[in-house]
């Protein structure tokens, strides 16, 4: 029964006596009756349409479950292979036992941004010559670690298969494997990966240390005192502007009690503190002075908690700013 009719019959029920509807009503009847007929067919084609819509976003929803799922997947695997990288990482470079061996009383800091780090120590002992590197390799992360990968094994090549072990030689040496590794040549436009780096040969016998540095200079604490020697301004790879200079070797003569610190440029780099800005070299310069009582385990705990309090940031999202590259600061006592 159409709705023309359901709406008559109610009105004679409200109408009592009346026979027939007025002609004049019936218009309006048919008016009302068309308007929710169309109304009923409006809200089908909706309820229609909202379970198309619904059916279509339950299929996009699903889509983007799956896609979610293989990102976690391949997350994961990186994240695997990364953490896999790392254990190869450390077991290239030196162990604690036998940089404590090897040296005494000394400490290594070492806080890489990333899982792997650009950055990386290397200990040796060749013909009587304590050998000990602080490296920064272009960049941090895994192009880092590929580079000190690089890094590590020149410095093996120079130092344990050619015995050389004067500083600036080793660098010298550092300098052209990288140059020849990465088929880098000169001229505006090529790529400038390489390394910076500090380092120290102690001959114990004549108390003597020699030093060289690519950018990275070394640091002695004499008397409460400290001295700065400085390092080349070149780094380790290709450098348009070196006009064929070669690494300088320093000789410095060595007394009981001094602390030497060999380190990359994370520490000073790191932003952070009450004004959000770098740690800088005068305050990196003050804490060694400041720490000069303290063992080498001490030094590098209150190193380490200096770095970290100065990244707390209660202004940053979780309380701390980020660490902006890594870390490394190696302490050495005569």
């Amino acid at each position: 029964m159409s709705y023309n009719k359901l709406l008559e019959r109610q009105i004679r029920r409200n109408l009592k006596g009346v026979e027939e509807i007025p002609e004049e009503y019936k218009p309006l009847l048919q008016a009302i009756s068309d308007a929710f007929d169309h109304n009923q067919a409006d809200r089908a084609m909706i309820e229609r349409s909202l379970d198309v819509s619904s059916q279509e976003l339950n299929v996009a929803n699903a889509k983007v479950r799956k896609s979610l799922l293989e990102i976690e997947q391949k997350n994961k695997d990186i994240t695997d292979s990364i953490n896999y990288a790392q254990k190869i990482q450390e077991a290239i470079m030196p162990s604690k036992g036998y940089i404590d061996e090897l040296f005494g009383e000394c400490f290594v800091l070492f806080k890489p941004k990333d899982i792997v780090s650009g950055d990386f120590y290397w200990f040796a002992e060749k013909n009587g010559r304590r050998i000990a590197v602080a490296a920064d390799c272009t960049g941090h992360g895994v192009p880092g670690a590929f580079m000190s990968m690089i890094g590590n094994s020149l410095l093996n090549e120079m130092v344990i298969e050619k015995e050389i072990t004067d500083p600036g030689q080793i660098l010298q040496g550092v300098k052209d494997g990288i140059i020849h590794a990465l088929s880098q040549t000169p001229g505006r436009g090529q790529q400038k990966d390489g390394m910076d780096m500090a380092l120290c040969a102690f001959d114990e016998d004549n108390k003597i240390v020699e030093f060289a540095g690519a950018y990275n200079p070394l640091y002695l604490i004499r008397g409460g005192e400290l001295e700065e020697t400085r390092s080349d301004r070149m780094p380790i790879g290709i450098y348009e502007d070196d006009g064929g200079k070669t690494f300088t070797t320093h000789k410095i003569e060595l007394q009981k009690g001094d602390v030497l610190y060999i380190f990359t440029d994370g520490f000073v780099d790191q932003f952070g503190g009450p004004k959000g800005k770098k740690f800088m070299g005068k305050r990196f310069r003050q804490s060694f002075i400041d720490i000069q009582k303290m063992s080498m385990a001490e030094q590098s705990d209150f190193l380490d908690k200096t770095i970290e309090d100065w990244k707390a940031d209660p202004l940053q999202p979780g309380g701390e700013s980020e660490q902006m590259d890594d870390i490394l600061i190696i302490g050495i006592k005569v």
